[in-house]
């Protein structure tokens, strides 16, 4: 017996999300947010829990069609590139903080992605960045170290 590819792709996002809500539960919040309806936890425990519901639900249910994966049109190139990134923003963003490694990390996964106008490149990353930097610690008080929005005074 062989197991289709969505099933198999179903199952290590089955993996991936009870690592990810596992590691979620052990985010530090501060004593005065334990309890708060939203905290730093809180996104990242529902995601966990939505992809371990949605990934059983596709490892459960019938497939309604069989796919077939022709492995000589997949761009594994990409693909390495996407997970090095990755890893480099992981081992960066502390340093240089969230926004500009989060914009970097962007407009570096447009280009890898086959992207080259790096007009719209920009206006999806850096003002995308800024907006999403703004929710979370402008309206939701939720702190995101960043030296570089420090130096500039733009942050406390």
């Amino acid at each position: 017996m062989r197991i289709s590819p969505t099933k198999f792709i179903s199952l290590l996002f089955f993996i991936f999300s009870a690592f990810y809500l596992y590691t979620a539960h052990q985010i530090v919040v501060f004593t005065f947010d334990e309890n708060a309806p939203f905290n730093a936890r809180t996104f990242p425990i529902y995601l966990g829990w939505a992809g371990i519901l949605i990934s059983s639900l596709i490892i459960i249910l019938p497939e309604k069609t069989k796919i077939e994966v022709n492995h000589k049109h997949l761009d594994y190139k990409s693909i390495i590139y996407l997970v090095l990134i990755s890893l480099i923003y992981g081992a960066v963003i502390l340093k240089i903080g969230y926004f500009l490694s989060t914009s970097l990390f962007l407009i570096a996964s447009y280009y890898f992605l086959g992207e080259r106008r790096w007009l719209w490149m920009f206006m999806l990353s850096f003002p995308f960045v800024a907006v999403f930097m703004f929710l979370l610690h402008g309206l939701l008080n939720i702190y995101l170290r960043d030296p570089l929005l420090k130096y500039l005074g733009i942050i406390g």
